[in-house]
């Protein structure tokens, strides 16, 4: 009930726009510890890094050398390929040469470097794309979207009037669409709060009509309103909502005076309304998908759309997650990577915005990393809604991965929220009868080794944490900056596993995850503070820290190449 009261107050669904990255510049002439500090260790350097170094230093004390180049597909943003610090660690197709021909018959004309999935055949590339709460609001507007229910009947908006209408044929598809997608899509809110727009109109002059009847001739305030709602008359929610919303008039408008309430709310409500739905639908409501690509994005088998056009205006976030797997060590420019052994294929699916990959994007980008040979995946995001039919979509193409030897990283989202409580895709658990056991959930931790605040958690959904605050990384252009995200904690992890894929080739994305969780700097036993929400509102708490994550510590390079020797 509140969430239709504000959407209407407020005129629009406000989404927030979520940073995973933010930029400042930095001071080059800082020490490692200050800039691409993931390197560093606690007992060293005083901050608690992955213990990168101490690795590197540990392998060459045993006289180790790198067996694999290991392929890391970066699957989100676009990439600058011929950044000064990169180019080493760019992966290159063997079987494809820039000719203007499917030269490996894939599919997919010249896919040197990787592929653009939101790319046209004419060279143009998608800049942002819609939420999945707002493409499953389109798909079935025409079916849902007009009903409303007063607890008893059903009803809908006809030439501006309500009418009573026979209930949904499909209730367990109606209650998807009440449940999950109208709080998922900020258009399908305001075209809601259109809807019920109608339905405020008519009960603010029902409002009035009564209490012109009760109180004729009297002034009407808000003390004659409030006999409007009688607590023993039989329920109607709709009549409820409509009167708390005229009560909150008399806040917003400051007055007691109902004739001001009245025709404000009652006479420009539905424009007000209008208007909202309009602003959302401009905002949210396209990403020029049908334009540019063309296909039919609810068909997985409609295939070999994109472009190679990987140096996009998202690049930036690309070359920054590139930069800490696998830009060069030790060569006097910008950080050192994690496995400068690594190569980047980049499966471009998601620029930054307020946008979600398309799942189908997703699950051809998981497939083509697969096929062409990734160690280690990156996923951009998770997400809580994931329609059922491309939910097995994607849990097909991450049983291909497991199955391949393949490990799966996904980053968690800022919002505050405990993942055992609420469900975030993908996860272990996707499949109803197996645990997926190649999958790591990754969230940020900071120099002090500290959880950071608004970062999501959970003791069984999280499976551990990663530097991922104020690090120092490439940028495009042949430039570095210092950034903060939980996708950069996503790749401290990748590069990790990364670093143990070169030196153990064999091992499998089964067990690398193991090998991850069972190596981490522990923080067990630590009390920490973290964010969270209560009743929808960010507050803070202390936790232990093993009770936010599987594995109660932060991702540990050199303590992980132990673990693998003993496995080897």
């Amino acid at each position: 009930m509140n969430k239709f009261v504000f959407s209407i107050i407020c005129c629009c669904i406000s989404v927030p726009t979520l940073a995973q990255l933010v930029k400042q510049k930095a001071e080059v002439q800082q020490g490692q510890s200050e800039l691409d500090w993931y390197n560093c260790s606690f007992d060293q350097d005083g901050v608690y890094g992955a213990e990168v170094n101490r690795a590197y230093e540990y392998l060459q004390s045993k006289k180790m050398k790198a067996k694999k180049s290991p392929i890391v597909a970066i699957i989100g943003t676009g990439m600058d390929v011929e950044h000064e610090d990169l180019k080493h660690a760019i992966w290159v197709n063997p079987k494809e040469k820039a000719n203007q021909k499917d030269d490996d018959k894939n599919g997919l004309i010249d896919d040197i470097n990787g592929w653009n999935f939101l790319g046209g055949r004419d060279g143009r590339v998608m800049e942002q794309v819609m939420r999945e709460g707002d493409r499953e609001f389109f798909r079935l507007k025409d079916k849902y979207a007009d009903f409303m229910w007063d607890g008893k009947k059903y009803y809908k908006i006809v030439n501006g009037k309500r009418q009573e209408v026979p209930a949904p044929a499909n209730m367990d598809e109606y209650k998807y669409y009440t449940s999950q997608i109208k709080p998922e899509s900020p258009v399908a809110g305001a075209y809601s709060g259109l809807q019920f727009s109608y339905v405020i109109e008519e009960y603010m002059h029902k409002f009035d009509r009564d209490m012109k009847k009760r109180f004729p001739g009297k002034e009407l305030t808000l003390t004659e309103f409030e006999t409007c709602y009688d607590p023993k008359a039989e329920r109607d929610s709709l009549s409820e909502v409509a009167f708390v919303f005229a009560g909150y008039g008399f806040g917003i408008y400051k007055t007691d005076k109902w004739q001001a309430v009245l025709e404000r709310l009652g006479g420009m409500c539905v424009k007000t309304a209008q208007d909202s739905y309009e602003k959302a639908l401009n905002e949210f409501g396209t990403d020029q998908r049908e334009d540019i690509i063309g296909d039919n994005y609810l068909d997985i088998t409609d295939t070999g759309y994109g472009n190679n056009v990987l140096f996009t205006s998202d690049a930036p976030v690309g070359v920054m997650k590139a930069g800490i797997i696998a830009a060069k060590r030790d060569n006097g420019l910008g950080s050192n990577g994690i496995a400068d052994h690594a190569r980047i294929m980049t499966l471009r699916v998601d620029p930054t915005g307020n946008g979600e990959p398309y799942l189908k994007d997703m699950v051809l980008a998981i497939r083509y990393a697969i096929s062409h040979g990734a160690d280690v995946i990156l996923l951009s995001q998770q997400n809580t809604l994931y329609p059922e039919d491309q939910k097995q979509w994607i849990t097909d193409a991450l049983k291909e991965a497991e199955k391949k030897g393949v490990l799966v990283i996904a980053p968690v989202w800022d919002l505050s929220i405990d993942m055992d409580k609420t469900t975030f895709y993908p996860n272990r658990n996707m499949s109803p009868n197996t645990e997926l056991t190649n999958l790591m959930v990754v969230a940020s931790s900071d120099k002090q080794g500290n959880p950071v605040l608004t970062s999501n958690y959970g003791a069984k959904s999280l499976d551990i944490y990663a530097p991922g605050t104020d690090i120092y990384s490439s940028y495009p252009g042949n430039t570095y900056r210092l950034g903060s995200g939980v996708t950069l904690s996503s790749s401290t992890v990748a590069g990790v596993a990364a670093l143990l894929k070169t030196y153990f080739p064999k091992l499998t994305g089964t067990q690398l995850r193991d090998i991850l969780l069972k190596s981490v700097t522990s923080r067990k036993g630590v009390e920490v503070e973290k964010g969270i929400l209560v009743n929808n509102n960010e507050t803070q708490d202390l936790f232990l820290f093993d009770d936010l994550s599987l594995s109660g510590g932060i991702v540990n390079a050199y303590q992980a190449v132990l673990e693998a020797e003993k496995m080897k």
